[in-house]
């Protein structure tokens, strides 16, 4: 019985031929918008923007706080009487009846903010200041649901800012009874005219005099109701500090910042174009995921030594083993013997991903053959310390034979040693070319690694893998080895990797989430598709940046002699 052992975003399981479980394919399926996951991922990913603005925003707003100017407000309160009882006693409907409360009452506060209040308040305070600065520094406010105005003004000294709030208070109920007793002001003016001319004609005992009188009087009666219709009723009995206020400003900026550190947060998210996934490259490259692989510890990456060697019982050895048997099982059904492993870029771990996987494949019983074709810049050698040694474009030149130039290595204890005579594997077991093909004259089981570094620099390493010889040279290899490793150069920065892939019967793309971009794998997925040779998936480098990776490293040990797991050979 055959089992599927695809990770999560496999395009399609090689054995049964179809979509293995949580499978993702582009083209494929509903688009899903973002869901509230998507938003808390992109909220832990840049948490320390949120957390920086959550800091530094409150800081700056109470520090902006304690260097302000100490600022006192002061209050006085003014009754607005609607009913006009100056019409009433001369049965003449009130034309205000019909407007809106709200409208009357945003009149009177309008009619507070006129110059002439102003300078009436000042008078009343006996304060030599300006109507400007006091307007500035005064406000009129309607209370809602209530016939009342509130008058407020704002000073550095509580008690001035007292003072001037009543006597704003009284400039206003002053000024309103001036607008409402003008008409009848010049009224009683004139009727006191008349009685005086009357009088003077000694008329004051006629009808006419009295009559008029009578008038006058009631005119001082309407004056005298007409002055209460703004009553101050509150004066300014104490002032409160409006500034500064470092506890409200260091809560507001709070809220300010973590609302700023946010849309900061989905701002720079939208603004990267880094890949934060295996599902969304291999959605990109419409690719299976064969393995993901965590970056080296920094003692491997200082010292040039590899996983599978040095810590072969590790949890990063064993992420190599995935990818072998995934691999295998995608070469089932796609046979190919030579692989080409390259990436988008440099930096992505295609070299370190190469020699892994070649020992991890040596490991399982097969004969493999790792070849470094990254001309340009080869490194392959400082892994097994082949510095100096003949490679493959010495062998193309004629200056050594094949035999010679291929470096077996032990992949059990992990000594490197170059044979002295054909292909040793490292600890004396010579692997003899019979018949056309390579094996292990140990145990017929046992797998075995050779390694053909690149050699002496060609002048035109383009020009180098598209010759006849180098295509000799692959066939010689693909007829003695089950499997052909070549570690080529990045796909997006020379065409060496394609005019290999055209080569080789299959490709395998190494991807390292911190490096790769949106258009690198859209520009990458443009020349695979180019590609003759079959695309057997990508591998996912530096997975321990990627969101929820790890499930558990401390699970994998091995016995001090349980042997590796045999595996039929491919081909």
């Amino acid at each position: 019985m055959a089992y599927c052992w695809f990770e999560k975003g496999s395009a399609l399981c090689p054995l049964h031929g179809k979509r293995s479980e949580g499978s993702q394919v582009p083209g494929h399926g509903e688009n899903q918008g973002a869901s509230l996951r998507d938003y808390l991922r992109v909220v832990r990913r840049r948490k320390w923007i949120i957390v920086q603005a959550l800091v530094l925003v409150p800081v700056a707003a109470v520090a902006f706080s304690l260097h302000q100017t100490k600022l006192y407000r002061a209050t006085a309160q003014v009754l607005l009487v609607q009913q006009q009882l100056a019409n009433q006693l001369n049965g003449i409907q009130d034309p205000s009846v019909y407007q809106q409360a709200d409208r009357r009452a945003q009149t009177q506060a309008d009619l507070a903010r006129v110059p002439a209040v102003a300078q009436l308040a000042l008078v009343n305070a006996r304060l030599d200041r300006s109507v400007k600065r006091f307007l500035a520094e005064s406000d009129a406010t309607a209370k809602t649901n209530a016939d009342l105005l509130e008058l407020s003004v704002t000073d550095h000294n509580p008690r001035i800012a007292k003072l001037l709030a009543t006597a704003y208070a009284r400039a206003f109920a002053q000024y309103r009874g001036q607008l409402d007793t003008a008409a009848y002001v010049n009224a009683r003016k004139s009727a006191n005219r008349e009685l005086r001319a009357m009088a003077a004609n000694d008329q004051r005992g006629s009808n006419a005099y009295q009559e008029l009188l009578s008038k006058r009087n009631q005119v001082d009666q309407m004056i005298a109701l007409l002055t209460q219709n703004a009553v101050p009723v509150q004066n300014a009995d104490d002032a409160t500090q409006v500034q500064p206020r470092p506890v409200r400003n260091g809560i507001l900026g709070l809220a300010l910042g973590l609302v700023l550190g946010i849309g900061l947060a989905f701002l720079r998210e939208a603004l990267d174009t880094r890949v934060r996934s295996a599902e969304e490259i291999g959605e990109q490259l419409d690719l299976p995921l064969l393995g993901r692989v965590a970056e080296p510890s920094r003692k491997l990456r200082k010292t040039n030594r590899l996983a599978m060697l040095e810590e072969p019982r590790s949890a990063s050895a064993e992420a190599f083993r995935m990818l072998r048997t995934n691999l295998d099982f995608m070469r089932l059904t796609r046979p190919a013997r030579s692989i080409v492993v390259t990436s988008g870029v440099e930096r992505e771990g295609k070299s370190t991903t190469a020699s892994n996987l070649a020992i991890a494949l040596a490991r399982a019983g097969q004969r493999v053959a790792l070849v470094d074709l990254d001309l340009r810049r080869p490194f392959i050698d400082r892994f097994f310390d082949l510095s100096g040694r003949p490679g493959i474009v010495d062998v193309a030149v004629g200056s050594v034979p094949l035999v010679d130039a291929l470096t077996g290595v032990n992949v059990r204890n992990g000594q490197r040693r170059p044979s002295q005579n054909g292909t040793g594997n490292g600890n004396g077991k010579v692997i003899s070319y019979m018949n056309g093909h390579a094996r292990s004259v140990h145990a017929e089981d046992e797998g075995a690694l050779a390694v053909l570094p690149a050699g002496t620099p060609p002048p035109s390493p383009g020009e180098f893998v598209g010759s006849v010889v180098f295509d000799r040279i692959l066939s010689q290899l693909t007829e003695q080895f089950d499997t052909v490793i070549i570690d080529a150069p990045p796909a997006l920065q020379v065409g060496d990797a394609m005019t290999l892939s055209a080569r080789a019967d299959a490709v395998v793309v190494v991807t390292r989430l911190d490096v790769v971009r949106r258009h690198m794998l859209a520009e990458l997925k443009r020349h695979l598709d180019a590609s003759p040779a079959a695309k057997l998936g990508f591998v996912l480098t530096g997975a321990d940046s990627e969101d929820g990776y790890g499930y558990g490293n401390g699970y994998y040990a091995y016995a001090d002699e349980a042997p590796e797991p045999k595996q039929v050979s491919v081909g």
